[in-house]
């Protein structure tokens, strides 16, 4: 999603779309590149600046990576990742994708098997690699570490705020060239043409992608000198719907069935929204 968005966004300045490093041109907001940066949002807006592409007026509008979801409605947060004021911020536009909870674990197997060496040294041996399914399945479930259902959950009372976009990775992956369309014209860029579309096709692909890996790796440090992920084991992986049906048994699968019942189950609109486009 980050590409996609990027892409589109400079789709009339072709010097201005290849980059280094994804996090030089879309800032991870919350992510802390070292010990020391967490809670100094100062010290962390001066790295960012160190990169030198985040802010660059020639950009129609910045774009940051986040995980965070909206404060809750009824104002009763329940984690701290609810914490963005989407409907006080309404000239600020959100992008917020879900996936099949099963594929979002098993990609969250091989996201924290290849940090490297640098990464876990410098956090204590975090994050600590997940050696099955299961390991992942008891990282995620039920206290949900990393957001699986709550991030859904907590975004399906915005979906129809103007300043809000919700996706389905299903969805997406299936139709990659209206997807681009739809970000195109909710990100107000309506002279794109059908050609330029063709082009972006082609630069977002999983391909073109994993052709570039070391643009995926995002560096971190003091110095922005070290890399997040091992450029050994890549992380761009082949995408997909379904994708971790081979890795589970009837066990894991009833184990995901009773975490989504008791996550999305008092709300069978959101329940079948997000049940349609898993497969």
């Amino acid at each position: 999603m980050m590409t996609m968005v990027h892409e589109l966004r400079t789709w009339n300045q072709p010097e201005l779309k290849d980059f280094e490093d994804v996090l030089d041109i879309m800032p991870w907001a919350e992510f802390p590149q070292h010990p020391g940066i967490i809670g100094n949002s100062k010290g962390r807006i001066e790295l960012w600046n160190k990169r030198g592409k985040w802010n660059r007026k020639e950009y129609p509008f910045r774009v940051f990576k986040s995980h965070m979801t909206p404060k809750p409605i009824d104002g009763k947060a329940t984690s701290p990742f609810q914490c963005l004021d989407v409907a006080g911020r309404s000239k600020v536009k959100y992008i917020a994708m879900t996936r099949d909870g099963r594929d979002v674990i098993k990609s969250l197997e091989k996201f924290l098997n290849v940090h490297s060496k640098e990464f876990r040294n410098m956090w204590g041996g975090f994050p600590p690699p997940l050696e099955s399914m299961e390991a992942a399945f008891d990282f995620s479930m039920p206290t949900e570490n990393v957001p699986v259902l709550d991030y859904i959950k907590e975004w399906w009372p915005y979906r129809n705020h103007p300043n809000v976009l919700l996706l389905h990775y299903g969805e997406v992956y299936k139709d990659v060239p209206g997807t681009l369309r739809k970000l195109a014209e909710f990100l107000g860029l309506n002279d794109i043409s059908e050609e330029d579309f063709t082009e972006i096709e082609k630069r977002v692909s999983i391909d073109f992608m994993k052709s570039r890996q070391d643009r995926y790796l995002c560096r971190f440090g003091h110095d922005n000198d070290k890399t997040v992920f091992s450029a050994k084991a890549g992380i761009i992986r082949k995408g997909g719907v379904g994708t971790s049906k081979k890795h589970l048994n009837e066990e894991l699968n009833q184990r995901f069935e009773k975490h989504l019942k008791e996550k999305l189950g008092d709300d069978p609109e959101l329940m079948k929204w997000y049940k349609e486009r898993m497969h």
